[in-house]
């Protein structure tokens, strides 16, 4: 006698958690035309009270269809401890799955900043504490769907899952869950108070076109087009084929749809709560392409999950500080300004969180793929700062529902007042911090000029520059490697970079050395992206900003005394009235994207406080990448307890000042022993002669 089979997805397990607050479908299958009883009944758990009923709180029976598929709907049922058991009975066979729990489901999705697991990250020194959380489940299923014996993917969608399994905390079976996830349930679960269940399916070094489904790409004609102008698109006439590609790049986990059909198919029809999601690193070079998809991304998510009204809400970051091999330095802006605009056109409720100012430390041993720049250890703040978000979003409609985000300008004379959202108790700066920076404002004839900036009743800005009367446009954080910018919201969350004029041009203005308020910086010494042969010495990593090219002398930071960062650069030299003291930011690095473009500036100032009451004298030097160097006329450093600003006339200087490879101090005293200490470096506009002759004619 036959015993009859009874199939479920692979995810209906036990220690499973299921979404509470709405429906949930059972479904399978098993015997053609066969009757199915469903039955859930429910145990006291931890926080079992007298007045709850326990017992059966569901049953029901149905038939099978003629190839044996079967479906039901289980009741609405509230997030506790207490466990459930549920139960599938077929003529004499029955199927049980085990502790079961009611609470809030979110999927993980993404590429390697998402599945980045728990061992190669900073969460690793969590995990003793994360494992005490016995509510946490985590479902996880082999990365890429396939078998480890397998290489070749399906070509339609698939209901079997690899591998699926749930974990319980355990400080070694979590060691290889997505880092980001683990913490979101982690501070999820113990902010609410009840189960929490993640589904761990994000896959490393994904395109987005993988995620979407054929029909999609199919009669989407620019998505397609996209698709076969990178070399990945394949059909049934070449499916899994590596040979029709020329594109170095082409990997067969990034044929179109493939991790649609592996990854999300399978759980079609899931009740969940909402998405987590880190994805563009490998679409970081086609932003407006990107938005479309993205947009398209988000209603796969609704029409393949079941959820409340609104719909499975999302909760996404931006992309971390990363150089992408490009001479343009806000490639990554680009890419980050259109997950900022997408956030109000996606199909579901979406939050988005920043994350530039978090450390870019990153594994340099081993040779694992998340042993490389792209991917920084720190993803506990990641994770915090997605759950803040989701208590905003769904939970509590007191809180912020996004990054901190400038809401609306408003010119006021030659000022420009900035309102933001989503600031909770405010914004503010980091601790030790007594200036804004970031901002940038251009005029009408101008380029974009570093602002002064100042916060205004904890949810405004006042931004403005002295030479600027009409201002035009406003940019914050604007480009690729944006470390300098430090405008908080009320939580620490970083405001969003934006730009107000995208038709408006955007210069680097200021780079990190300009403050001087570090010695060291988080640079990318080298255009070469191979880092696992490069030598140590040329890896990323955090290298000198200022150096001392000539003369005796030693660089460190003052703390106390400082104009407008954090800290001053205090210089300390001997023996300059021997040979005078050459001191230079350094310039050549990768990330800082040389040459050094000066040509829209009229003047170079510097800050300083001359404490040890030595006349001195001060010149500086350029040198473009042609070899031509000039050197501006002295000025005197005077012998006064107070800041002096000393401008150098630059564009007078026979250089091009579009291609400057070196910028340098030269200090000359009479005295051998002394001091200085610089706390900026800035650039002020030139003089447009064209606007006044403008303005000549229309007087006329």
């Amino acid at each position: 006698m036959s015993v009859i089979s009874i199939r479920l997805p692979g995810y209906f397990k036990d220690n499973m958690v299921l979404q509470q607050g709405v429906t949930n479908r059972i479904f399978g299958q098993t015997k053609p035309n066969a009757k199915i009883e469903a039955l859930l009944e429910r145990y006291p758990g931890i926080d079992s009270a007298k007045t709850k009923e326990y017992g059966i709180v569901f049953q029901s029976t149905e038939e099978s269809d003629a190839r044996g598929l079967f479906g039901f709907r289980l009741p609405v049922l509230e997030a506790s401890y207490d466990f459930y058991r549920l139960s599938l009975t077929v003529e004499n066979t029955r199927c049980s799955i085990e502790n079961i729990y009611f609470g809030e489901v979110w999927l993980a999705l993404g590429e390697s900043n998402m599945s980045m697991p728990v061992r190669y990250t900073d969460v690793e020194d969590l995990l003793p504490q994360i494992s005490k959380q016995q509510k946490i489940r985590i479902f996880t299923m082999a990365e890429y769907g396939l078998s480890a014996d397998e290489d070749m993917f399906l070509f339609m969608p698939t209901a079997r899952i690899i591998n699926g399994q749930w974990l319980t905390p355990d400080t070694e079976n979590l060691l290889d869950v997505s880092a980001t996830a683990l913490v979101f349930a982690a501070r999820l679960q113990e902010s609410l108070n009840v189960p929490v269940a993640i589904y761990d399916l994000a896959a490393a070094d994904t395109m987005i076109h993988s995620w979407l489904p054929r029909e999609i790409i199919e009669t989407k004609p620019h998505l397609k087009q996209h698709v076969q102008d990178v070399e990945h698109y394949r059909d049934k006439s070449n499916w899994n084929d590596l040979l029709s590609s020329e594109a170095t790049s082409f990997s067969r986990k990034n044929q179109p749809t493939v991790m649609y059909n592996h990854k999300l198919a399978p759980f079609t029809s899931l009740s969940i709560r909402g998405v987590l999601f880190s994805h563009g690193e490998s679409d970081v070079h086609y932003p407006e392409y990107y938005l479309e998809a993205f947009k398209e991304f988000s209603v796969v998510l609704c029409r393949n999950f079941h959820s409340f009204k609104r719909g499975p809400c999302m909760i996404y970051s931006q992309l971390a500080p990363y150089y992408y091999s490009s001479n343009d330095d806000k490639i990554l802006a680009y890419f980050n300004e259109i997950l900022t605009i997408a956030r109000r056109q996606l199909k579901t409720p979406a939050g988005m969180i920043t994350l530039y100012d978090l450390p870019l430390d990153y594994n340099t041993e081993g040779d694992n793929i998340y042993a490389r720049p792209l991917n920084p250890r720190a993803k506990a703040q990641i994770g915090e700062r997605m759950c803040a978000i989701a208590k905003g979003l769904v939970y509590h409609a007191d809180m912020p529902t996004s990054a901190p985000e400038v809401k609306y300008a408003e010119w006021i004379s030659d000022k420009l007042i900035l309102s933001f959202a989503n600031v909770g108790e405010g914004l503010k700066l980091p601790e030790g911090d007594l200036t804004l920076k970031g901002f940038n404002i251009c005029g009408e004839t101008s380029n974009y000029l570093p602002a002064h900036a100042n916060k205004l009743f904890g949810i405004r800005t006042l931004v403005w520059h002295p030479e600027i009367k009409k201002p035009q446009s406003c940019s914050y954080a604007f480009s690729s490697f944006n470390q300098a910018a430090n405008l908080l919201g009320g939580d620490g969350m970083p405001v969003v970079p934006f730009r107000l004029e995208r038709d408006y041009p955007e210069n680097s203005l200021s780079q990190i050395w300009m403050y001087c308020d570090q010695l060291t910086g988080w640079i990318v010494p080298k255009k070469e992206m191979n880092y696992v042969e490069m030598m140590k010495e040329d890896r990323p990593g955090y290298f000198p900003l200022w150096q001392i090219y000539s003369g005796k002398g030693k660089l460190s930071l003052e703390k106390n005394n400082k104009r407008s960062s954090s800290a001053a650069l205090y210089l300390e030299y001997t023996k300059a009235n021997e040979k005078p003291i050459m001191f230079e930011p350094i310039l050549h690095y990768a990330s800082l994207y040389p040459p050094l473009n000066l040509s829209f500036w009229h003047r170079l100032t510097i800050e300083l406080f001359n404490s040890d009451h030595h006349v001195k004298k001060i010149f500086l030097l350029l040198e473009d990448e042609s070899g031509n160097s000039a050197r501006s006329v002295p000025h005197q450093i005077k012998d006064v307890l107070a800041w002096q600003k000393i401008s150098f006339i630059i564009d007078e200087m026979p250089v091009d000042l579009s291609k400057i490879k070196r910028l340098q101090f030269i200090l000359q005293s009479n005295h051998s022993d002394g001091n200085l200490t610089i706390d900026s470096v800035f650039g002020e506009g030139r003089k447009i002669i064209v606007k006044e002759v403008e303005d000549i004619d229309e007087e006329n």
